[in-house]
């Protein structure tokens, strides 16, 4: 089975407002090693183990991705654009399917393209790994990471029976040796459930018990197992993503674009892994944040050693006496001065200024529905 590595590069900017924007969402924007785009950083990281990479995105972000991969050296028509946005199943639903005409016996691996990860060949090794469980099977499998911490911000994978790793076979493509190693050595389990975001409490829980991992969303399945599950799961949603592809290939892009913007948005969890009882959960281990928040970006960079002394993250023109653990981003063409202050987020641009204490950072989400809600576009 050839390799293809689907990259999800979609997004609306709201967690990262208002740096990051609709135009310009989180995965855009030069937050990666070296002052690359995080879609940049993410092309760069899974170069090597596919047969074909391709961003899926949506057709307003389709242009900027395009740049991306040209910079990454790859193929600028390898984007697979949503032509609205509907969430990750009928994204990787229509990505699979397209991949599928074009290569039927083609595996699949699915990854986001907005996350920080701290060791690439950890990374590499473990999303190799489960592209080899997913073609062993055939199954779908996903990678899991060891929790750090009690996150009630993350899903939760609950582990069952470990799998026989005799059964595990390398994925096609001549993999560097030392890769196949680690990845053959990492532990695999069945998959017995999913849990959304749980209370402190029940994190706690899960940390205490070892039984549960972090959902990364990184996926990996053959195109026809996971097309098979798809059409078990929603045989409408199935028939017309097909019905998409097959209109796209006729070239009416009119016709495709009002099949899929008929239909609802979902995630691929709920629609397809939750759902399935072929799932196998490698258990990996590397450093790796979703940035999803500013407070996240914060402790990121303050580990990465951007912070000074008294634990500020300062970028622009930013001036800070007495202040500690703030993050201060100038954008606006304009001096930011900060005295006394402790723990603020603090970020100008040219369109807005936003303040907010790093702990209710994820409330900048609620402020962009509500800005949304009102009809603020010209902030959006």
């Amino acid at each position: 089975m050839g390799l293809h590595v689907l990259v999800l590069a979609g997004g609306s900017g709201t967690r990262l407002w208002p740096l990051s924007r609709t135009a310009t969402p989180k995965h855009l924007l030069p937050l990666g090693p070296g002052g690359r785009t995080l879609l940049r950083a993410t092309l760069d990281r899974v170069a090597g183990i596919g047969d074909d990479i391709h961003v899926v995105t949506t057709t307003t972000q389709a242009g900027a991705c395009r740049d991306e991969l040209v910079a990454a050296g790859l193929s600028d028509v390898a984007v697979i654009a949503e032509p609205v946005a509907r969430g990750t199943g009928p994204a990787l639903g229509m990505a699979t399917e397209w991949v599928a005409r074009r290569d039927p016996d083609a595996l699949v691996a699915s990854v986001h393209a907005d996350s920080e990860v701290g060791d690439d060949e950890a990374y590499r090794a473990a999303l190799t790994a489960s592209a080899g469980w997913a073609a062993a099977g055939p199954s779908l499998a996903t990678v899991g990471l060891a929790p750090p911490y009690p996150s009630t911000g993350m899903g939760y994978i609950e582990l069952g029976a470990a799998a026989n790793p005799g059964e595990w076979v390398a994925p096609r493509g001549g993999l560097p040796s030392r890769l196949v190693e680690v990845a053959r050595s990492l532990p695999a389990f069945e998959a017995a459930g999913f849990a959304e975001k749980p209370q402190a409490a029940t994190a706690q829980a899960y940390v205490s018990g070892g039984r549960h991992l972090w959902n990364l969303g990184l996926f990996a399945w053959p195109a026809r197992v996971f097309l098979d599950e798809l059409l078990r799961a929603d045989p409408l949603l199935a028939s017309a993503l097909d019905d998409v592809i097959t209109a796209r290939e006729a070239g009416d892009e009119e016709r495709a674009s009002q099949l899929y913007a008929a239909q609802n948005s979902v995630a691929v969890e709920p629609l397809v892994f939750e759902r399935t009882t072929k799932l196998k959960v490698v258990r990996a281990a590397f450093p790796w944040s979703d940035l999803g928040s500013w407070a996240d970006l914060h402790t990121v960079r303050a580990a990465g050693g951007q912070a000074d002394a008294a634990g500020n993250v300062a970028d622009g023109d930013v001036e800070m006496v007495g202040a500690g653990g703030c993050t201060v981003i100038s954008r606006g063409g304009r001096l930011i001065a900060v005295i006394g202050a402790d723990g603020l987020v603090i970020v100008d641009t040219p369109e807005a200024l936003l303040v907010v204490p790093r702990e209710q950072a994820q409330r900048v989400k609620d402020l962009v529905d509500r800005l949304r809600a009102s009809g603020r576009d010209d902030v959006l």
